[in-house]
């Protein structure tokens, strides 16, 4: 396997390997969403009704969840936050039903150790009791950079790399390849450090503690830290005027004993997708260093899955 290929397999599904990064983050800056003209917003299907987006419906919601849960229930300050997230993108029941069989589309830029390679990038995913338990697949068709085509890469490379519920397999040009305990942890690690799963959190019986407020680039957010039944922590920063979810933090834990510190960042513009809110763009960062973007323009949730793609290699 080309020096490029195996810099792919530990990079392919946000892969920590620190010696492999090389190229600086490019001074990034979230933004909240800016208001669009009709006819620059995408296309909506039927069943796609606006959710809140204005400071006053935002604080309506909050009202409701309050009231609806005084008396014999109480609130804590950091399920108000979550609970108001919920509803923004989207509300449990929505979310349950669009997200229980997702296919995203989109094309990706790749850090490796010889420049960015760029290509498309196809996720599949059917959701489980848990968020670690998700069926999960990856697939990417990548063109090297140059320095990797002059050493003799070719100018296009097919990767898989999937979780069938148990274990992590990959594939290489339709052949199976096996993949290190690295790239296996890493794989799985979006399953467990996503923004789904603090939207998620009740479900997955995950605890959320407030941490306080900080102003990320001239942006007011909310800190939560999310801590899961196995002791793994998120730590996420929520926006105080819309609720999104604009980053989130954890420490990948390898099989050798070392970590490393992931940033995943969600930018608009965001999707509406069967009354669910979805981010387009997705840019993460291991220890300040660029590793990938993923900018999606085709969702289909509620898809119908054979979950035998993520058994095999079948398409």
């Amino acid at each position: 396997m080309s020096s490029f290929a195996c810099s792919v397999v530990r990079y392919l599904g946000v892969v920590f390997v620190a010696a492999a990064l090389s190229l600086p983050a490019a001074g990034l800056v979230q933004q909240e969403p800016a208001p669009q003209n009709k006819d620059q917003q995408p296309a909506q299907k039927k069943d796609d009704a606006p959710l809140p987006s204005t400071s006053k419906e935002v604080e309506k919601i909050k009202d409701r969840i309050i009231k609806t849960k005084s008396g014999t229930l109480k609130i804590s300050a950091a399920e108000l936050v979550a609970e108001t997230a919920i509803v923004m993108y989207g509300g449990r029941a929505a979310l349950k039903a669009a997200r229980s069989s997702i296919r995203e589309e989109g094309t990706i830029r790749l850090a490796t150790e010889q420049g960015d390679a760029t290509g498309v990038f196809t996720r599949r995913e059917v959701e489980e009791a848990k968020s670690w338990e998700d069926l999960l697949r990856t697939d990417l068709e990548l063109s090297p950079p140059e320095a990797a085509r002059k050493a003799g890469a070719p100018t296009k490379i097919k990767y898989s790399l999937a979780f069938n519920g148990a274990s992590v397999w990959a594939a290489q040009n339709d052949q199976y390849i096996t993949p290190s305990p690295e790239s296996e942890a890493a794989f799985r690690s979006q399953l467990s450090h996503d923004y789904m799963s603090l939207l998620r959190y009740k479900e997955d019986g995950s605890k959320i503690e407030l941490i306080g407020p900080e102003t990320v680039v001239g942006i007011d957010t909310q800190v939560m830290d999310l801590t899961l039944p196995n002791g793994e922590k998120t730590r996420y920063w929520i926006s105080s005027k819309s609720y999104h979810i604009l980053h989130l933090e954890y420490d990948l834990k390898l099989p050798d004993g070392s970590t490393g510190r992931i940033r995943v960042s969600y930018y608009p513009p965001y999707r509406i997708v069967q009354n669910t809110l979805a981010p387009t763009r997705i840019v993460m960062e291991q220890g300040g260093k660029f590793v990938q973007e993923i900018t999606l323009h085709s969702f289909s949730y509620s898809a119908k899955l054979d979950t035998q793609i993520f058994q095999h290699l079948q398409s």
